[in-house]
């Protein structure tokens, strides 16, 4: 449920005289009988958080948090999407957000703009990228000779923080402009733009020979 329907839910209640004995459904729900799956819990146990998992959640979190900041979380073709992922193919942390914007905000300069706000917003109260990236991916406890240096200037280099102005839903099938994305460093003055991904490869079928 939205957070801005349980201020009315309530109202409706209050208002209406309801109790909750009232509302209650005619089979009261059970506690669960059974214990859960012990294959699922021990799976759980055994499995160590990487400090790469550590952090990227680290680094969702607090683009979640700069998102309700900038009041993205607010917009009028629906809140922004965050979120952080491993691209293998060139061993970079992406942390995106994507925004449903109008046609005529989709510019290069407003996503240019939205990428300084946002990483503005990242490194409030911090002295710098390198410091920020260095305590979200490291262990505050734990020190291990292996660590490859200079950590913090390679964790700068590894993550990446990438805007989409995409369509709203009611621009879905217009012939407007598509999405647009820019990204760059948490140290970059301004972001690159980022191309639109090749159309899939067309296979052109053999050809049989005359014989």
């Amino acid at each position: 449920m939205a957070r801005w329907m349980v201020p009315l839910l309530l109202a409706g209640l209050l208002g209406s005289g309801a109790t909750l004995a009232q509302e209650s459904p005619a089979t009261p729900p059970e506690p669960p009988k059974e214990p859960a799956s012990a294959e699922l819990a021990q799976f759980l146990a055994r499995t160590p958080v990487t400090l790469m998992d550590w952090g990227m959640l680290r680094l969702e979190r607090d683009l979640s948090y700069a998102a309700r900041s900038l009041s993205l979380d607010r917009g009028r073709d629906g809140p922004a999407k965050v979120g952080a992922h491993y691209r293998f193919g060139d061993r970079r942390v992406v942390a995106y957000l994507s925004l449903a914007t109008p046609a005529k905000s989709r510019t290069e300069v407003q996503c240019r703009e939205l990428f300084a706000a946002v990483k503005e917003q990242l490194l409030t109260g911090t002295p710098g990228a390198e410091w920020y990236l260095r305590r979200l991916f490291n262990s505050d406890i734990r020190r291990d000779a292996n660590t490859p240096e200079p950590f913090g200037s390679l964790v700068l280099d590894m993550v990446l923080l990438e805007v989409t102005l995409r369509p709203p839903a009611s621009e879905a099938f217009d012939a407007g402009a598509g999405r647009i994305a820019c990204a760059g460093r948490l140290d970059a003055t301004t972001a690159y733009i980022v191309p639109p991904p090749a159309p899939p490869a067309t296979q052109t079928p053999p050809v049989k020979s005359a014989g």
